[in-house]
């Protein structure tokens, strides 16, 4: 399988411009464009694993361009997914809003919002995807989003939805979504393999 992009940081493209429309299939009706965030995502069948073992350590990147959240309705959708070890090992994979800092290989910075989670698993093997939008609320500038976890898949167990978030990233700026795992035993228990953002206009 070819390797779209080695790097899990995916930095943005400029904003889609509100005016482009598309007609929606053969109807009447026209949509604002809605598409990838990026010209290309994160697929890898090596994949990533943490850094290091036992901390929420960050295994892919979003960066949300400033002002891509300038009216009420913008939103993204966010969706990682990967593979466990073969082990009863604990394991743990967030999606983290906002956090000060996020470098993959690195403990994921202060601050943020944990939007969606695996909880702390043992599962034996299988795969993993988490599943989250963040749209944009309130008037242009005031810093209000909201954090909705879509889903959250480890295996054939479905784990518990993350109540909905109140958001307040700063949106005239860069905004991080960080991707962690936190493998209490060996880093390689958790891969991420696939990242992608889908921006809703």
């Amino acid at each position: 399988m070819a390797t779209a992009n080695t790097s899990p940081y995916i930095s943005p493209l400029p904003p889609i411009s509100p005016q482009v429309q598309s007609q929606a299939g053969s109807s009447g009706q026209n949509f604002n464009v809605s598409g990838n965030l990026v010209g290309a995502m994160y697929v890898s069948t090596t994949g990533i694993s943490p850094g290091a073992t036992g901390a929420d350590n960050v295994i892919g990147v979003i960066a949300i361009p400033a002002n891509l959240f300038d009216n009420a309705g913008r939103g993204i959708q966010i969706t990682a997914s990967g593979s466990f070890g073969a082990n009863t090992d604990t394991k743990t994979v967030k999606a983290i809003y906002n956090p000060a800092t996020a470098v993959v290989g690195s403990t994921v910075g202060t601050g943020g919002t944990t939007v969606a989670t695996t909880g702390a698993v043992t599962t034996n093997g299988g795969g993993w995807q988490l599943q989250i939008s963040i749209y944009k609320t309130g008037s242009g500038g005031s810093n209000t989003q909201i954090g909705i976890h879509q889903q959250a898949q480890v295996g054939s167990a479905v784990s518990a939805l993350t109540a909905p978030s109140a958001l307040t990233g700063t949106e005239s700026g860069v905004i991080l979504v960080a991707i962690t795992a936190n493998a209490a035993t060996t880093a390689s228990d958790v891969v991420l393999n696939f990242l992608e953002a889908f921006v809703t206009n």
